[in-house]
């Protein structure tokens, strides 16, 4: 059966290879992950992964590949949800601006019924995802 293009991505992934070690720097870095991905900006996240591998594990990654990691690779229920939120956060962005539109000739305003309703769609969802029990634990303060 032929390789797809995810598997060979995983393969060639340090963090993915790393994880089924049972190092414990290993799964201290991977619970780290999970347990910041909702509070810390996802760059300084990817930036103290990075040097906790090199000084750790001895092993050198780029942001970009453990960036490529936390938001492709992990299936940790927490990662992929806040990976979710941020993704939507985008698009209701996209959407709210959209939602108005502007007649060039006479200026006046008015509100596209189609892009509100993928806005408040949006909104919905992003919604549920903050109303799900695991996000109360990936974004409580007091961790």
């Amino acid at each position: 059966m032929p390789e797809t293009v995810r598997d060979e991505a995983h393969r060639s992934c340090v963090l993915c290879s790393l994880y089924n070690t049972n190092d414990p720097v290993v799964n201290e870095i991977t619970n780290y992950i999970a347990e910041a991905v909702g509070n810390v900006a996802l760059d300084e996240i990817c930036t103290q992964v990075r040097n906790n591998l090199l000084e750790h594990c001895q092993t050198t990654e780029s942001v970009d590949n453990i960036h490529a990691h936390i938001t492709q690779h992990m299936t940790d229920q927490r990662v992929v949800l806040v990976n979710i939120l941020r993704d939507l956060v985008e698009l209701s962005t996209a959407t709210r601006q959209s939602c108005v539109m502007t007649c060039e000739d006479t200026g006046a305003q008015a509100i596209d019924t189609k892009g509100l309703l993928a806005y408040l769609k949006t909104i919905d969802q992003i919604t549920s995802i903050y109303k799900m029990e695991s996000m109360k634990c990936a974004t409580r303060k007091d961790q």
